[in-house]
C-alpha cells in the first residue's frame, strides 16, 4: 500500500491507514476459470466493477476474457506476456476520487 500510495503522488502512508494502519488485513481469494470446450454455451459474467481494494490478475494469454469500459464503450484487454493486470478497485477508486475533489475545492 505505501508503494501504490506513493505512485498515486500520495503521502506514503495515505492508503494503509485508510486500510486500517499497520494491523492491515488482508482478504486473498484466488480463482480458476479454465477454457470452456463450448465457449458458446457460457454466460459470463454481467458487467460489473471490483469492490475490493486490489485486484491482481494473471490473464490466460490465448484467451482474451478481460473488459474495461472507456469512453462508454468495451474493450477487450490484450493479455501481456508474462504480465500481471492490477487493477485498482471501488474502494481505492472511491478513497482517491475525494481526496483529488477536496484537494481542487478547498
Amino acid at each position: 500500500m505505501k508503494i501504490l500510495s506513493k505512485e498515486l503522488a500520495l503521502k506514503e502512508d495515505v492508503l494503509q491507514s485508510a486500510f486500517g494502519g499497520e494491523d492491515i488485513g488482508a482478504c486473498l481469494r484466488v480463482n480458476f476459470y479454465p477454457k470452456c470446450p463450448q465457449p458458446d454455451l457460457t454466460l459470463g459474467l454481467s458487467p460489473h466493477s471490483d469492490p475490493s481494494g486490489l485486484t491482481i490478475l494473471l490473464p490466460d494469454q490465448h484467451i482474451a476474457g478481460l473488459q474495461v469500459r472507456h469512453n462508454g464503450q468495451w474493450i477487450t484487454v490484450k493479455p501481456a506476456s508474462h504480465a500481471f493486470i492490477v487493477n485498482i478497485g471501488d474502494q481505492i477508486q472511491s478513497w482517491f476520487d475525494r481526496a483529488a475533489e477536496s484537494r481542487y475545492c478547498s
